[in-house]
């Protein structure tokens, strides 16, 4: 066997150098490196969702890394937004580990691999970076509220704006190649997926209700007169520091929207789809002495797009919403007195003789607004589908355009000015 030349011993000597310089490079030295255990006491100032909270070190103002938990040993990475000194909520904008809680003793380890690893006291790994040798030489938690791992050219390996949960922060954004959607939490005390979630899509952005009783989510109202592009699809929409959001589809096409103009600034705002479905912009004034924080923006309200009757909950499982408000508890008997505890008749078979329906007049579902049901259909069509249907609850008809609605989950009825919108409910006849 011959001998490589001496010209490509060098080159080969080169190249290893080379590449033995980049992986030392491209790892994070131990002096940045940490680990945090969830131990001690917990902190003294009041926090969203009247959580027990562990402040870590890694700090921005007005944002914190913390441990916290609204049920015993149960907690969630997170960051905070406010300060102590307005004494007023600070709130979570973000979290790492929603549904799967940690407990004691817990630990958040950035390694020299460049991987940030939250694993719970037996060592169970519970959410990761997964950017283990990917380059990352640092961590760093900025100002506008990102948690970035970057590498040695600055730029990021890793960021929180790209996971959101159910808050978007100025400048961050749901993206195609992302996380893109937030989802609802289902409680203050139950930190997990709520029923509600915004979804990007192909041309704008929908909100939808996940119901027990239906196989799909429930659409109850879609962006297209904000945020609607021709050349889709989406590729990004961006919260602005104007109470704006950016958008933008194929061949850069998209636009601005402007919710509401700012009266003072509004650079630290966040975005929320809330647990009732509703969104709202949260506008925090650091120089107030205690109720930093200000509601900005609320979508579905009387003076905004949708008044709240388009929440799917508003009235719970079963009541008329008119202006806003809770007015009545549909029955067979007519419209009873509103109460919290209103609901649908419940049947107690399918049999076509077991049960009938009651009409009512000038109602509609939450959905067909935005999904204008099936048809045109005829009406006696209608019934069939739902009478044949052991799972439908009811339907909806417009007698002037005969489209239909079936329903698997009635919720907050709408009363609205025109009498042909009809709802029919079953009932037993028993």
């Amino acid at each position: 066997m011959e001998k490589p030349s001496s010209s490509l011993l060098s080159l080969y000597l080169i190249l290893s150098t080379i590449s033995i310089s980049y992986i030392v490079q491209a790892s994070v030295p131990p002096s940045a490196t940490f680990k945090y255990v969830n131990e001690g006491d917990f902190g003294d100032y009041i926090v969203e969702y009247d959580a027990n909270y562990r402040a870590l070190s890694p700090f921005a103002q007005p944002f914190q890394l913390c441990f916290y938990n609204t049920t015993p040993n149960a907690f969630t990475l997170a960051i905070r937004m406010g300060t102590v000194r307005s004494e007023s909520l600070m709130r979570w904008v973000w979290e790492a580990n929603r549904g799967k809680p940690v407990r004691e003793n817990a630990t958040l380890t950035f390694s020299t691999d460049g991987n940030l690893v939250l694993a719970d006291a037996d060592g169970t790994i519970a959410w990761q970076t997964n950017t283990a040798n990917k380059g990352v030489v640092g961590f760093n938690l900025l100002s506008n509220g990102n948690m970035v791992l970057h590498d040695s050219k600055g730029q990021f390996v890793w960021q929180s704006f790209d996971s959101p949960t159910d808050t978007l922060l100025v400048g961050q954004s749901l993206k195609i190649d992302a996380v893109n959607k937030l989802v609802s939490r289902a409680s203050e005390k139950l930190n997990v997926d709520g029923a509600y979630s915004l979804v990007m899509e192909d041309k704008t952005l929908s909100l939808y209700y996940k119901s027990p009783y239906a196989t799909k989510p429930l659409l109850y109202f879609a962006f297209n007169d904000l945020v609607s592009v021709t050349k889709g699809p989406l590729k990004h929409v961006t919260f602005g520091p104007e109470l704006s959001m950016e958008y933008q589809g194929a061949e850069n096409f998209g636009g601005t929207v402007t919710f509401r103009r700012p009266k003072y600034n509004s650079t630290l705002t966040y975005f929320r789809l809330e647990m009732d479905g509703n969104i709202r912009f949260h506008t925090y004034e650091d120089n107030a002495d205690w109720s930093a924080w200000q509601v900005t923006y609320t979508l579905l309200d009387r003076n905004s797009w949708e008044t709240e009757c388009q929440l799917p909950e508003r009235c719970g499982n079963f009541g008329l919403c008119e202006n806003d408000q809770c007015v009545a508890c549909p029955s067979p008997k007519g419209l009873l007195g509103w109460s919290k505890d209103c609901q649908p008749p419940k049947l107690t078979s399918c049999g076509v003789s077991d049960f009938s329906y009651y009409k009512l007049e000038g109602v509609d579902h939450f959905m067909i607004k935005y999904t204008s049901g099936n048809g045109p259909v005829k009406q006696e069509a209608c019934s069939t589908k739902c009478t044949k249907d052991c799972k439908c609850l009811g339907y909806f008809y417009h007698t002037q355009s005969s489209r239909c609605l079936i329903s698997y989950d009635l919720k907050t009825l709408t009363k609205v000015a025109n009498s042909t919108h009809l709802a029919y409910i079953k009932t037993p006849n028993k």
